[in-house]
Parts: structure tokens; sequence; C-alpha cells
């Protein structure tokens, strides 16, 4: 229940409750081939919408069950009611709620859309006509109360070829900038962070989504004369205000994969408050030392650099620090291990709401893409994209604003639809400053 509970809470709002007649005689059926969020977890969320507005407790069963006279049907379930919808080939955020004799409705193309679905169902009740529509471009999952800064990162798989990958159209999917950068973009629309950090951002890429970031509000804090940087950070004028920004790309170019490998650092201040902090942005080499000799050592060098930056800057200002990127090497690393031993936290630990301690990344490249990963998630020992609080209370070079920053949520975003837009899912977190 605790997990229902919290479902609703984040995606399912509040709205004007009214009375759901008939809903206490319903079964909710869930796809028994289905991925939990799109199929059981809103099974859940659908069934706690009928206990509140019912007082019955609702059975949830698989669509392995027999067929009853009454029913919710969730996602794409084996029931014949529910094909017309997923036939015609839905946008990853369509959504529909609608009535089929005695059975219930509750359709989308991805997870989200099935929340609004459910979100539908809950305001309003059993349809008398079908309701529908799409979710993109809305703002879905709003703020850990007591936020004042939402950062949003994500390694964005810089493929860059003019044409679909082969893999992929045999898989009736495209891999292309232009079909990917919508997803990221949703991304950005869904979660509407004050600071958006990307790896692997192409200059190809930023044709692309530049101009969009620019009609939601945002600058780049970074736009390089004759380097492009590969490690940009987004940020929301109205919320934030940049002191100054500097990019490094990694040298020798021995350890620079044609430049990509970098870090880009700002220090911002909340417009609301004056509380400073230091944004890092970085990605490191790439390879393993079983692949090339000397990547541990070229990945332990860069951190290095970046560690002597944020010291210089912590104290100077005394400020909070912020570091994440794909760092491409796992918390037991030598690389990891210096950041650990001088006081960064990661923020799955750190965080006192959630921390999320899965290792956000699956299997994304020209050859294809799928859920596969076969990195542990205990501990947050499997991540390679990292996610760092520094002086987070002044612990480490006091400054003239001490109150401690608390990290109230680390999440990885683990919706079905990221899959098929790069191989690290995207994380963010919620602090209070």
């Amino acid at each position: 229940m605790k997990k229902i509970l919290m479902f609703l809470a984040v995606l399912l709002p509040a709205l004007t409750l009214r009375a759901l007649p008939g809903l206490e005689k319903y079964t909710v059926v869930y796809s028994a081939q289905a991925e939990a969020e799109e199929g059981l977890d809103v099974a859940q969320a659908v069934a706690a919408v009928v206990l509140s507005r019912t007082g019955v407790e609702p059975a949830i069963v698989s669509d392995t069950e027999p067929e009853t006279r009454y029913e919710i049907l969730v996602g794409s379930t084996s029931r014949k009611q529910s094909q017309p919808f997923y036939k015609a080939g839905p946008d990853s955020f369509d959504w529909e709620l609608s009535r089929s004799g005695n059975k219930v409705l509750v359709c989308g193309g991805g997870c989200w859309a099935l929340m609004k679905a459910a979100d539908e169902l809950r305001a309003g009740g059993i349809p008398r006509k079908s309701l529908k529509g799409n979710i993109y471009g809305e703002f879905l999952f709003p703020r850990e109360e007591g936020t004042s800064l939402r950062i949003l990162d994500d390694n964005i798989w810089d493929y860059g070829k003019p044409d679909n990958a082969p893999a992929w159209e045999a898989l009736g999917a495209d891999c292309r900038d232009e079909v990917r950068a919508r997803g990221l973009i949703e991304l950005v629309h869904a979660y509407e962070p004050d600071i958006l950090t990307m790896q692997e951002y192409s200059s190809h890429m930023d044709k692309i989504m530049r101009p969009l970031l620019l009609e939601k509000g945002y600058s780049i804090a970074y736009e390089p004369d004759a380097v492009w940087n590969h490690t940009p950070i987004f940020y929301k004028p109205s919320v934030l205000t940049l002191h100054r920004v500097k990019y490094h790309k990694y040298e020798p170019a021995t350890w620079c994969n044609h430049g990509t490998k970098s870090y880009c650092s700002a220090i911002f201040s909340l417009n609301a408050s004056g509380r400073e902090f230091m944004v890092i942005n970085t990605h490191l080499w790439w390879k393993s030392e079983k692949a090339q000799v000397g990547s541990d050592e070229a990945r332990t060098a860069q951190v290095r650099k970046m560690m002597t930056e944020v010291d210089d800057v912590v104290q100077e200002r005394g400020c909070p620090v912020f570091m994440m990127g794909d760092m491409n090497c796992k918390l037991e690393s030598k690389a990891m291990k210096q950041l650990l031993a001088a006081g960064y936290t990661p923020l799955f630990k750190a965080a006192t709401v959630y921390g999320d301690p899965r290792n956000g990344y699956h299997m994304c490249s020209a050859k294809g893409f799928s859920r596969a990963c076969s990195w542990t998630d205990e501990d947050g020992l499997g991540a390679i994209d990292q996610f760092f609080i520094y002086n987070g209370a002044g612990e480490i070079f006091p400054g003239p604003v001490a109150d401690p920053v608390e990290v109230l949520v680390f999440r990885r975003i683990y919706a079905r639809f990221t899959v098929a837009i790069t191989d690290h899912y995207p994380n963010y977190a919620d602090i209070k400053l």
C-alpha cells in the first residue's frame, strides 16, 4: 500500500473529486506481459482510486485470469477491447480513457500516458464518451516539497549519422538525432529542471535541441568560440544567475576521444535567495584498463583536475558543489575513491526522502536497444553515471551562508521510452538550498 500511495502522490496529482458511480463493481486487470510500470504499477494506482472513491478495494488480476463481467483494463491486455488502441500504433505519449460495454479502458502508449488516463478516471469517473489526448509538453512530475533547485542529467549518446542504423530499422525504430531529440526534450517538459547537464552533446544535436530549449526559457552557460563543448550546462535565467563558467577539454588527446571527454564548471546563485553553488558536468575517458592500459590512471588524473578547481572555488566562496556526469567507472574505482576520500558524497546516499541505488545503464547502440544490463543495483556499486555533493554543510570550507544543503530526492528515470534514447537512463535531483 505504501508503494501505491507514493505512486499516487508523485504521478496522480489531486484534482477536484467527484463520485465514481459503479466502480465498486469492477476488477482491475493488467497485462501479464507488460513491465510493472505499464502494468501492475498502474493497476495498483487505479485500484487505489477505486478504493478512495467507493470504500471498496477491488481485486487486481493479470489478463491470464478468466474474464469477468465488469473490468477496468489497464494497458495492452489480452482482452479484445484493449486491442484497437494499440493496433493503431500509438505515440509514446498518446492516452485514452474510454468504455466498451462493461469494460473501462485505461490506455496509453507509455507509462506516463497511462498515468494521464488513470488521472482522468480519478477526476471524472467512468466516461460517457471516449477521452483522449497526448501529454507531450506537459509538466508531470512536481518537485518534492521544499525543493529550491532541480538538476536533470543525462548522457544522450552521440550517434550522429544521417541515416538510421539497419539494426534499428529491423526493430521498427529510428536512432537518428531528430527522433531521439523528441524524447530528450520531453524529459525537460516533464521535469522542468532549473539546470540541465548533458554529455556527448554534439553540434548536430545542438541544432535540433537548442531552439527547443530556448523556447522553454533555458540559456546555455558556455558557448565556445572554436572548441565544441560536449558537456554543456543549460540553466533557467528566470531562476538562476550565472556568475562564472569555464570549459576544459581533457588532455592529452590520447584520453580525450575526439574532444568528447571534458568538463564544464559554472557558479550560480538562486535569484530568490542569492545562495551560491557550483556545478561541474563531466565525461571521463571511456575505455577499461583491460581494453587500453593506462585508462584507470587517465580517469583518476581527470578527476584530480576537477578537484583542484573545486577546492580553489570553495576556499574562495565557501559554496556547495554538485558534480555529475558519465564517469565511465564505478564507485570502487581508483578515480571515484579519491572523491569519496575527499568528502564527496553520492546523492543516492545523501538523499533524505529517496535515493535511487540503481545502476542506470542498459543496452543501446547502433546494434539495437533493450533493457538488458548485467551490472548490480546493490548499494549503487553498478553505476558509472555519478552525481556527488561536496561541502554541502560547509564542512570542508565554511562560507558566508553555512545553512546545510539537503538533497531531498535522487532518482533515475526508467520510463520505457527512454530505452530508445540512449544507453544511460536520465537522472535528476531535487535539492533544498
